[in-house]
């Protein structure tokens, strides 16, 4: 019998549709065309379409509907009200972000920006990791997707970057601390692109543990350094793994086994979230993943959530700009996590990521280990480590 996958999705979100220039800011949008001549040298500005356009939902519904996967049950949002959002976000950042409801325009230099519908879809989309929460607390099921945009993890408590409004996975999980009572909450963002506003979000918080792999700076947004740990009483409970460019499938399984098993292991998590953003994939820009990795890995992540957290497990889309390579991608990731059986993964010969993930293991060895000797000194029953002073 299929596994029940609460997907959720609102059309509404396609309604955030950035695109053109900014009148009113011409230096904002000379410093948009700079940056897109740059990561895109053969776009042509009068033709230019912003990548993180709504043909990227399109294409992932559509590819569900032409091939429906049994226990699949899609699911409406509810929209994230002031509170909730205010749970991750400054108050004075949500008022404005709200204030901009109906309008068009830039926010920041990196290309991110609104239009009419912008506001609507960025509260449907924060919604959507808190009903899936709700849900799997009230036992309708263990798993979800949640199908969004904007997306988040770039988005800080006070300002929107890299295309997000709203962080979207740190208002699920603050909504899981604050209102749902779980304890510890476990992140692992896989995007290519380091999930700075998560970090930020979290920094100094020992109840959110969030791992994250990403190309490595200079990369965009140029953070996620292995020396980024936390903060007070966060110190520990950030394990970024940055990757070389052209990394495949390999590399992401070996991040899983050598440094988000063990973490979560040690750090004995109530929910696991995932910042699922598929532009790792080869048809996108410029790492090596297929689809089958990405299904490897969420086997993997159901198997873990089953484990320690009685399979609450939520994945949230963030990036991903190639429509067939999101839509195979989360096709395989939502076939998994209904229980079917990964039948094929694709593996480089030489993967350029396994190294840095090496690297990475041992880096944050102290912080696991002092993870599982404050998890030992909470319930002496577990198994590993002994309880005792810190290395």
């Amino acid at each position: 019998m299929a596994t029940t996958v609460l997907v959720y999705y609102d059309f509404r979100m396609l309604g955030h549709n950035p695109h053109g220039w900014d009148p009113d800011r011409p230096e904002w949008t000379d410093a948009v065309k700079a940056m897109i001549e740059l990561q895109y040298p053969n776009a042509n500005l009068d033709t230019y379409s912003h990548p993180e356009r709504p043909g990227r939902l399109t294409a992932i519904v559509d590819r569900l509907l032409n091939g429906p996967i049994d226990g699949l049950r899609w699911m409406l949002p509810a929209t994230a009200s002031a509170t909730q959002l205010e749970r991750a976000h400054d108050a004075a950042y949500v008022a404005h972000v709200e204030s901009l409801d109906g309008q068009s325009g830039w926010l920041a230099k990196d290309t991110t920006a609104v239009s009419p519908g912008s506001v609507t879809a960025a509260r449907l989309a924060a919604g959507s990791g808190i009903s899936a929460i709700e849900a799997i607390a009230a036992g309708e099921a263990r798993r979800a997707f949640c199908i969004v945009r904007p997306p988040g993890h770039h988005a800080p408590a006070d300002r929107a970057r890299g295309f997000c409004l709203y962080n979207n996975l740190a208002v699920a999980a603050a909504h899981a601390r604050q209102a749902l009572g779980h304890d510890r909450v476990m992140i692992w963002d896989l995007d290519m692109h380091h999930g700075n506003g998560t970090q930020a979000i979290f920094y100094d918080d020992p109840s959110v543990l969030v791992v994250d792999s990403h190309c490595a700076a200079p990369f965009y947004p140029g953070s996620g350094l292995l020396a980024e740990t936390g903060a007070g009483a966060g110190v520990g409970y950030h394990l970024n793994v940055p990757l070389p460019m052209g990394f495949g499938n390999a590399a992401l399984l070996e991040v899983f086994e050598q440094v988000v098993r063990p973490a979560a292991h040690a750090f004995q998590p109530e929910l696991l979230l995932i910042s699922a953003g598929f532009d790792c994939h080869y048809l996108d820009m410029i790492c090596a993943m297929d689809e089958t990795g990405y299904a490897a890995v969420t086997q993997r992540l159901c198997a873990l959530a089953d484990e320690l957290c009685d399979g609450r497990l939520v994945m949230m889309l963030e990036g991903g700009y190639n429509a067939k390579a999101l839509a195979d991608s989360t096709y395989a990731v939502i076939d998994a996590l209904a229980g079917n059986p990964v039948s094929a993964l694709n593996v480089l010969p030489d993967d350029p990521g396994s190294a840095a993930v090496a690297d990475a293991a041992a880096f944050h060895g102290t912080s696991i280990a002092a993870l599982s000797r404050t998890a030992k000194r909470r319930n002496p029953a577990l198994p590993g480590l002994s309880a005792g002073p810190a290395s």
